[in-house]
């Protein structure tokens, strides 16, 4: 199921969108909604990381050479 969303937006960029949606030969509702998703994915992608990155043991000393034994992966085939 869909529904409409409207937005407003500027001559400008309205030029701008079917000029691209042409170019790609889509519609403008296909060029936005790619955009809209691609944008929610970057983001969602990025506040992972962060999590990520904020749960990393700054003190930790282990290498990539402990993480590949504890893995089964010969580190020097690397």
């Amino acid at each position: 199921m869909t529904t409409n969303i409207n937005i407003r937006v500027g001559e400008e960029l309205k030029r701008a969108l079917q000029g691209y949606a042409k170019l790609e030969n889509k519609t403008v509702s296909e060029v936005v909604l790619e955009a809209i998703k691609e944008k929610l994915e970057n983001d969602y992608d990025y506040k992972l990381a962060l999590l990520a990155y904020e749960s990393v043991d700054m003190n930790d000393k282990t290498t990539l050479a402990d993480m590949c034994a504890e893995a089964g992966i010969d580190y020097d085939a690397l």
